[in-house]
């Protein structure tokens, strides 16, 4: 996997939950692209989410002077004091000061990141001040416009669905993102195109075929279309040969119809 697609699988497993998963990859990240901070800034986070406050605090601190991510790890540091038993309130105000600083002269990327990381926590409001801003002082920044699309989209209301799928298509003018691919495909999924949201996946797995999301995405369109052999088969191939998994049985059971004898085929499959 190159750098991007890293991100792209960090961005999926943080708006899933799996924060295990965000740092076995974001461990992935520093091993291969060690000289790039945002890996650094996830494996801190999935820290702070998998319960070690103080070790992510420290992690924090040790990245927050770099340039692309020292916004972002600000205000990281002050959502790690909050969630402390014992919030060190100096210190938040610290890092309030300085964000509120920073944020006057921030470049695209220091936004972006902010952005990114304010919608991962639930900030979606916040997050798309920082991201106009970034869009703004880019002339129209296509991966501000991206995240911007999925701010939209993780609303879950109808109407912002058209506008973010245009955003999605214009981030896919440069050639393939995975992050446009993945957004363009749960946009056409929210407006019941499961055809077309199949399709948008299956370009994912033929130009990414180690990018995980894509398969567990292909499985549940393939289930809303009732698809039951199509889904096992995707499973097998989801199941074998990679590195990084997200566990089926974290996989909403809902979407898994046991009358039809496929969820049984899955988890037998899942346990051997």
């Amino acid at each position: 996997m190159d750098s991007q697609e890293l991100k792209t699988l960090i961005n999926y497993y943080c708006q899933e939950r799996y924060f295990h998963h965000v740092l076995l990859v974001a461990s992935e990240g520093i091993k291969r692209y060690g000289s790039d901070p945002v890996f650094r800034f996830y494996h801190a986070y999935g820290t702070l989410m998998e319960g070690k406050t103080q070790e992510a605090l420290r992690e924090f601190e040790a990245i927050k002077n770099k340039q692309d991510v020292s916004l972002c790890s600000l205000l990281a540091l002050i959502y790690a004091h909050k969630m402390s038993p014992n919030p060190d309130r100096e210190a938040i105000l610290e890092s309030d000061a300085r964000v509120k600083e920073q944020r006057k002269g921030a470049g695209e990327k220091a936004l972006y990141h902010a952005g990114l990381f304010l919608w991962h926590i639930g900030r979606h409001d916040k997050a798309r001040e920082y991201i106009d801003r970034m869009i703004k002082i880019s002339d129209g920044s296509k991966q501000g416009h991206v995240l911007k699309a999925w701010l939209d989209i993780t609303r879950g209301k109808e109407p912002y669905t058209k506008k973010a799928l245009k955003y999605f298509e214009e981030g896919l003018q440069d050639g393939n993102d995975t992050f446009a691919l993945l957004g363009k495909a749960q946009c056409l999924e929210m407006r019941q195109n499961y055809s077309g949201a199949l399709e948008t996946v299956n370009q994912i797995i033929v130009n990414f075929p180690s990018f995980l999301p894509a398969f567990v995405k292909k499985m549940k369109l393939q289930l809303a279309l009732q698809d039951w052999d199509q889904t096992v088969e995707t499973a097998q191939r989801f199941l074998y040969g990679h590195q990084f998994s997200t566990p089926l049985d974290q996989m909403p059971r809902n979407i898994i119809p046991e009358s039809y004898g496929c969820c049984s085929k899955i988890a037998k499959m899942w346990k051997h």
